[in-house]
């Protein structure tokens, strides 16, 4: 255990700051990898994103055309049993 010296990361020893010392941010080719990350972490939220933007839209679209078609069998529905009604309504009146 002498003279070995603790293996250190060191992107992680510079990120936070070298035995204590105050975090500073990195410098060089590490810095640069960082930021890249991020702008890669941010399009991959962005792109899903607007992969869930385009299935909401799409859900709802499908939605709309299912209450429309929905209600155009309800409103023929209804009129049916108008017509049933004033059909045994009829021979009433006569």
């Amino acid at each position: 255990m002498g003279g070995k010296r603790p293996r250190v990361n060191r992107l992680a020893a510079a990120i936070r700051g070298h035995q204590g010392v105050a975090a500073r941010p990195p410098h060089g080719i590490a810095c640069n990898i960082m930021v890249i990350s991020a702008a890669d972490r941010i399009e991959q939220a962005l792109a899903r994103i607007e992969a869930a933007a385009t299935a909401r839209a799409y859900a709802n679209a499908r939605l709309a055309r299912r209450h429309a078609l929905l209600r155009e069998r309800m409103e023929e529905a209804v009129a049916a049993i108008d017509a049933l009604i004033a059909a045994e309504a009829a021979p009433e009146q006569a």
